[in-house]
């Protein structure tokens, strides 16, 4: 497989995994084993990339280009692949806990946390390997979304309306802030490619 298909697998994988999980809603045992399946082999594909990575070689791909000269770009850089190690290793631990504290509390919305947690891990794996602004930016946009059901997940007004500040406040800093500081970086630069 090529580096740059090993890249979009691993961040795409997570998000197929989520399919899998809501398709496994009624199966609770095949629900649990799509997550710690799709946990573990995300895991396995970044620490492949790490030692091809390290031996040298060069991760990046360009997906599409909505503007001219603004693409949505992955690209590997020593930063983003240590905190992608971390992250896919950490998801895969947390199944493990999580599967065992939801079963244990009969917890409700279980297909719901393992799907959203799938896709969180999916965007957070784009926003380390982000080649530009606008990756990130969209990156961080579908974790922020993603997120929210997780920070409800007790289902309680209290954790309904904490969710509701959460989101409130990192979509407005983010499209107030990041957004706009993304606007002015490419006015004075010309690119959002980090260099």
């Amino acid at each position: 497989m090529s580096g740059q298909s090993l890249l979009l697998v691993a961040i795409l994988l997570p998000f197929a995994g989520a399919i899998g999980i809501v398709a496994a809603d009624r199966w609770p045992n095949l629900r649990e084993a799509v997550t710690l399946i799709t946990a573990t082999a995300v895991c396995a594909i970044v620490f492949t990339i790490y030692s091809a990575f390290n031996a040298g070689a060069v991760f990046a791909v360009d997906i599409a280009e909505p503007l001219p000269g603004l693409t949505l770009r992955f690209e590997i850089e020593p930063l983003g692949m240590l905190f992608a190690l971390v992250a896919s290793s950490l998801w895969l631990i947390t199944s493990v806990y999580a599967i065992g504290y939801m079963r244990g509390h009969h917890e409700h919305n279980q297909t719901r946390f393992y799907a959203m947690f799938a896709i969180a891990i999916g965007s957070t794996l784009g926003a380390a390997f982000a080649g530009n602004l606008l990756t990130l930016f969209l990156c961080y946009e579908i974790l922020t979304i993603s997120t929210y059901p997780l920070v409800a997940h007790a289902g309680t007004d209290e954790a309904r309306r904490g969710a509701r500040t959460y989101l409130g406040i990192l979509l407005a800093t983010s499209i107030g802030l990041q957004l706009l500081a993304i606007m002015i970086t490419y006015t004075v630069t010309g690119t959002l490619d980090f260099r």
